[in-house]
């Protein structure tokens, strides 16, 4: 097919072929785009004459032009240039318009950039084809300067404000995470400080207070269901004797290891508490007298098999078994306590209840 000339006149922009003919001026383009960068158009034709008049028509908006004389040039200046918009002539020779096309639209960087074919082909199979392919627009030639300038300006206003929201998405999406980083943040630190409300800094099981607070709820539940609840009352013999000769130090790692070894042979639904010095509270749940007793012993038995650095130290416990009857939590604890003050008499290292 014979490529078709623009040839500029001194009447204008008109065209002899291309048919450019000067109509009432458009709005200029800068007032659309004030206070961002001037907007870019990519122009690909092999004709030098061609680019000349479209780079004078589109430089009267204030658009940067770039150009490029064949598809392969087209191709590597592009993905350089990152223009709002590129005008493509079909027919060049190499790579024509519509292989241009396919591959701009196969680049996950270029896929956006709007593409507008300037062509005199009239065919329907053609125009169908270039959209197919990813196309914005046809201007066919011959063209009206006003019309040209219009398409140009409306699809670089489309890009520039997909743009604009694909930015405010992605910020948008950015603030939506970051927003609930902190919330899940601010949800940890939440649950690590009722952690550290309930629990006893030195031996990590439940502190006095969230002790009494567990009691109290499991109490209520047996109340309310008729189930067996018990109740332990474990202290360290002879920890005074601990501290004073190895050390408050060296007591402290006693009360560590005694308190780890209390915890780790509970059920789940057990509750282990430091009640106060060396004394601590077990809550069994849904455990009668025979249970709770076995419990009681196998921690007694545990505590005793400890291994020490001193070698010298032998670590025992003495505990009391209550059993829940209609009682108080205050009640509860005293019959603990009380079976506890009778083991520690009876000669310590045992179980009484």
């Amino acid at each position: 097919m014979k490529k078709q000339l623009l040839t500029e006149s001194s009447a204008g922009h008109r065209f002899a072929g291309a048919g450019l003919v000067p109509e009432k001026s458009a709005m200029p383009s800068e007032a659309i785009f004030q206070n961002t960068p001037p907007p870019s158009v990519f122009i690909v034709d092999d004709i030098p004459i061609n680019i000349q008049i479209l780079s004078t028509i589109l430089s009267e908006e204030k658009y940067d032009i770039a150009v490029a004389t064949n598809g392969e040039q087209a191709l590597k200046m592009i993905r350089d240039v990152n223009p709002d918009i590129v005008l493509l002539d079909i027919v060049m020779p190499g790579i024509d318009g519509f292989g241009v096309c396919k591959e701009l639209k196969s680049c996950q960087e270029t896929l956006g950039i709007p593409i507008i074919f300037l062509t005199a082909r009239t065919d329907t199979e053609d125009i169908i084809n270039g959209f197919h392919l990813g196309a914005v627009d046809f201007v066919t030639k011959p063209f009206n300067t006003s019309e040209l300038k219009a398409r140009v300006r409306t699809h670089i206003e489309l890009k520039r404000s997909r743009d604009i929201i694909m930015q405010m998405n992605k910020r948008l999406q950015s603030e939506i995470e970051e927003k609930e980083r902190m919330a899940k943040e601010r949800e940890r630190l939440v649950r690590e400080l009722e952690k550290i409300a309930i629990t006893d800094s030195m031996t990590a099981l439940y502190n006095h207070r969230h002790s009494i607070e567990l009691l109290k709820t499991e109490i209520a539940e047996a109340r309310r269901y008729s189930q067996p609840l018990s109740l332990l009352m474990l202290d360290i013999d002879h920890f005074k004797s601990v501290n004073d000769i190895y050390g408050h130090p060296y007591g402290d790692t006693v009360l560590v290891k005694v308190s780890a070894t209390i915890k780790k042979l509970l059920r789940d639904s057990d509750h282990a508490g430091r009640y106060g010095g060396e004394e601590f509270l077990v809550v069994l749940p849904h455990a009668d007298a025979r249970e709770a007793h076995i419990t009681a012993e196998r921690i007694r038995r545990n505590v005793e098999a400890l291994k020490w650095d001193a070698t010298d130290l032998r670590v025992t416990i003495s505990a009391g078994v209550a059993m829940f009857d209609n009682d108080t939590p205050s009640s509860l604890i005293k019959k603990a306590d009380h079976l506890l003050y009778r083991a520690k008499n009876n000669g310590r290292n045992q179980i009484q209840g």
